[in-house]
């Protein structure tokens, strides 16, 4: 049997990111920091000293990776590139949702629209990473 264990982000602040995942409704489950050579060997670095959060809504789990050694490159992501460009993420009430999201500065590709099915908006955590925001109506 498979099943997905949980999505992980590298983060470029790890308190700004954790504010905004728990606004989603995410949960703190643990919160070590990580090094040695069982974190350099799977992750095939070298010296790795990594903040690890993990946080759970329901079954669903994200994983918070601060990179303390190496740090991260850094780059501008767009929904369309290759790869996981986004995760969803059910909502009881988008509306009201957005609007806290909107007052603390989240960046949204534009407000929540409705195909009478669902209502979606897509928004960008701290890191760049879209999610994309559904309420079933």
């Amino acid at each position: 049997m498979m099943s997905l264990r949980h999505i992980g982000i590298v983060v470029r602040d790890i308190d700004e990111s954790l504010d905004f995942y728990q606004m989603l409704g995410y949960e703190v489950v643990t919160d070590v920091q990580e090094d040695g050579k069982f974190i350099d060997e799977i992750l095939g670095l070298y010296n790795v000293k990594l903040r690890t959060i993990k946080m759970k809504q329901n079954s669903h789990m994200v994983e918070l990776l601060y990179y303390e050694n190496p740090i991260p490159d850094d780059n501008f992501k767009r929904v369309n590139f290759v790869g996981c460009t986004h995760f969803a993420v059910t909502v009881d009430d988008i509306d009201e949702l957005y609007g806290d999201l909107i007052m603390s500065g989240v960046d949204f590709i534009r407000e929540p629209i409705s195909n009478g099915k669902v209502k979606v908006a897509f928004c960008k955590d701290p890191n760049d990473v879209y999610i994309e925001l559904v309420e079933e109506l």
